[in-house]
């Protein structure tokens, strides 16, 4: 038959389980020496100390005795993922052989094998369709869950968008209103001004126009008067039109005249009677101007005057309708108001309403993601564990054969030939000198100090010390005495134990720390 170079890895369904189990016989032994052990033990008190408080080692140090067992191991084989019946052809070990890591326990039936072999490739099979096909279904229903949430959520945006809008028109409506009642509040306060305090006056400016006009036409009236205007309009008047003709008999007077008399004396009387002339012209000139601006003036004057008395007379007339009209603009804001707050308070309903809507369909889509992610998941791992199956099947009895996982000395076979694998049935049971554990009883007073996992120190007799770990309190007292009541626990021990045997006397320390480890040491070496 073929040896396997080593033990095949097993998953949480497909393993062969190890564990420590009573063998009848050997409990049976052990438990007498256990009690002469027991018994020596309380018989030595006084010299080891015996179960209970130590001394020499501090109050919180708790001593108990106990003997050691070597590790037992069972291997089970599970065989719930097969349905078919694996027929054993022939078993190879019996109690008492000496097997190592690899070493064949049995052989099952050809027939029986390949048979499981095409159940699990069949399901392998099988799975890997379920999944592709769960693949394309996940897709198919993710559309339609998103499809679902975008509608929900169309409905809830177009909630929103009516929400703002039955509010915008009304919200518009009071602004509007609002500069209304701005510009009749204005034009109240203008006519009242007005009829109050003659602001139409000031706001044409009929005093400053009309101090205008009059000082401009005040100059005219001095320049009037001190430049002899009337003489002067009707020597134009009279002269306009042989001012030619005038002109060219002076000049010939003037030259036949020089013909007599002294070039200087004619010089001069010709230059006083031109420059008398221009002057006068001039001045004319400068009155016509002066009496342009103060027509110009009289008619801003007038002017002014005439919107003053128009605008007067109107604010009187228009100040009753102009408070009225006020009066029914903030009558009219102030419905408006009213009937803003009434569509927010309908339009809030309604937004509200489609918000949760809105709401419950991401609440929805997400569930429906999820569902749809763990149907998807749940499809994976029915695959993959499908594909596991017969990898396990293959790596645990592939060749036929099932082997031992650790080497030891064979204590018991559970299984015969011409017969079924039945599921977490033992299939053999063997020492495991790899394992040694210590029980000892510890006192009902001191029990409550001791926990799982706790590290301990553990003294055998002529073996030296070692440290080890509380892996189980039995909570049921192994004491047939109501006056003295013992628990047992049992320290897994770690080092070097292979110098170990069954049913060595030892004494267990709880409470002492590593560091403190050597004190036990330099105590046996005074016993």
């Amino acid at each position: 038959m073929k040896r396997k170079d080593g033990p095949k890895g097993l998953d949480r369904r497909k393993k062969i389980a190890l564990g420590v189990i009573p063998i009848m016989a050997l409990a049976l032994l052990g438990g007498v020496i256990f009690l002469t052990v027991k018994k020596g033990g309380a018989d030595q008190t006084g010299q080891m100390g015996g179960p209970g408080r130590a001394d020499g080692f501090g109050e919180n140090v708790i001593t108990a005795s106990g003997s050691t067992s070597v590790g037992m191991q069972e291997e089970t084989f599970d065989l719930d993922y097969i349905e078919t019946e694996l027929k054993i052809e022939e078993v190879y070990l019996s109690s008492g052989d000496e097997v190592e890591e690899g070493t064949p326990i049995l052989k099952l039936t050809d027939e029986s094998v390949e048979a499981a072999r095409r159940e699990l490739e069949q399901k392998s099979v099988q799975a890997s369709l379920d999944y592709r096909q769960q693949l394309l279904d996940s897709e198919e229903e993710k559309i339609t869950a998103k499809q679902t949430y975008d509608t929900s959520m169309t409905k809830g945006t177009y909630a929103s968008y009516t929400y703002e809008e039955s509010l915008k028109k009304y919200a518009d409506k009071i602004s509007d209103l609002q500069e209304q009642v701005e510009e009749a509040q204005e034009l109240v306060n203008e006519y009242t001004d007005s009829v109050e305090n003659d602001y139409y006056y000031s706001y044409y400016e009929v005093a400053e126009k009309k101090e205008e006009f009059e000082k401009s036409f005040a100059a005219l009236m001095q320049l009037y008067e001190d430049w002899d205007i009337p003489g002067l309009e009707d020597h134009y008047r009279t002269t306009a039109g042989s001012s030619s003709s005038a002109s060219g008999q002076s000049v010939s007077s003037g030259q036949s005249g020089a013909s007599g008399q002294q070039t200087a004396g004619g010089g001069q009387a010709g230059s006083g009677a031109g420059l008398t002339s221009e002057n006068n012209y001039t001045k004319l000139t400068v009155y016509n101007l002066l009496d342009e601006e103060v027509q110009e003036n009289e008619k801003i004057y007038d002017q002014a005057a005439e919107d003053y008395e128009a605008a007067k007379k109107k604010a009187e007339s228009s100040l009753a309708q102009a408070q009225s009209n006020l009066k029914l603009l903030n009558t009219q804001l102030e419905e408006a108001q009213i009937a803003y707050d009434k569509q927010q308070v309908s339009s809030q309903s309604d937004y509200d309403a489609a918000a949760a809507e809105s709401s419950s369909a991401q609440e929805v889509y997400e569930a429906e993601l999820s569902r749809i992610e763990e149907e998807t998941n749940v499809a994976f791992n029915e695959k993959e564990e499908a594909r596991e199956n017969l990898q396990e099947f293959e790596d645990t009895i592939g060749d036929g054969c099932l082997y031992t996982q650790s080497a030891g000395t064979v204590m018991m076979v559970g299984v015969r030939a011409e017969s079924a694998i039945s599921g977490n049935s033992m299939v053999l049971a063997y020492s495991n000198p790899e394992t040694v554990t210590v029980t000892a009883s510890v006192d009902q007073s001191d029990i409550a100090s001791v926990s799982i996992g706790e590290s301990v120190t553990v003294e055998i007799s002529d073996h030296g010390t070692f440290r080890g770990t509380v892996s189980k309190i039995n909570p049921v007292s192994q004491s047939n005495s109501k006056s003295s009541i013992y628990y047992s626990v049992t320290i897994e021990l770690a080092g070097d134990i292979s110098g170990l045997s069954q049913n060595l006397s030892a004494a267990v320390y709880f409470g002492i720390p590593e560091s403190e480890e050597e004190a036990v040491n330099e105590t046996e070496t005074q016993e």
